[in-house]
């Protein structure tokens, strides 16, 4: 069982995985309930966030991100797959307007943790250096949120 987030990238797809000491059921509703996501999400340097998650296929997945300094961050998606609590899915623009990203969370239950595996795919190599380390910060705020 890892206690540290794990990336790596390899074909144009990101891969970053945690376990947490939580339920599958717990952590798949810090990533889907907007007043828990709005408390952990988001790279270091996020000083608020305001998500808009529409829990079901075809739904909007979106969050915007105020970091410190005041510069806002706005990422929008389409949920395309939704099957709680055990894996959801989105599409968002790409780094071009030709260019599409699919983000597929997994929620994998290990006796009472639970492992995360976060697939980012139709990311570049140079797109994957910025947002490998945003998802671990990520996914380092959420082990101190489930400890709460």
């Amino acid at each position: 069982m890892s206690e540290q987030t794990q990336s790596k990238f390899e074909n144009d797809i990101l891969t970053v995985t945690r376990v947490y000491n939580a339920s599958k059921a717990n952590v798949f509703d810090a990533w889907m309930n907007t007043e828990k996501m709005d408390q952990w999400y988001g790279p270091k340097g996020v000083v608020g966030i305001k998500s808009i998650i529409e829990a079901q296929a075809g739904g909007l997945y979106a969050h915007e991100m105020t970091f410190e300094g005041g510069k806002v961050h706005k990422s929008t998606g389409i949920l395309t797959e939704y099957d709680p609590p055990n894996s959801f899915a989105y599409q968002s623009p790409g780094a071009s307007p030709e260019e599409t990203m699919t983000i597929r969370v997994e929620f994998i239950e290990q006796g009472t943790a639970t492992l995360v595996r976060l697939t980012h795919a139709g990311v570049s190599e140079k797109m994957a250096q910025f947002v490998s380390p945003a998802w671990s910060a990520a996914f380092e705020k959420l082990v101190t949120f489930l400890q709460k």
